[in-house]
């Protein structure tokens, strides 16, 4: 009779002191099968990880420089419309059109 027991995490078959050395090599076979399966899982996940961490790193560069392209967009902008306030203001001052708008 073979004492059945495992690891309380991933319930990998262990050895038992009152198997016979049959039983436990099959048990063991087993077990490093289930944990060779596991490790290939592992690393297959990490893989796929690191994939998507240097997809991210990729769409944030790229997104820096579209946020630091809009930035420039809007401060040209902003100095136009600054530009063309100053002119209606002097224009209104003077009561007159000095600058064409």
């Amino acid at each position: 009779m073979t004492v059945e027991i495992n690891t309380p995490h991933r319930d990998y078959p262990l050895p038992h002191q009152n198997n016979l050395l049959e039983q436990d090599v099959l048990r063991l076979i087993q077990a490093l099968t289930q944990i060779d399966v596991d490790v290939e899982a592992q690393q297959q996940g990490q893989a796929l990880l690191q994939q998507a961490l240097e997809q991210v790193a990729q769409v944030a560069q790229g997104s820096d420089a579209k946020l630091e392209e809009l930035k420039s967009l809007l401060n040209q902008r902003q100095v136009a419309h600054q530009e063309l306030h100053r002119k209606q203001k002097i224009n209104h001052l003077l009561g007159e059109s000095l600058y064409p708008l």
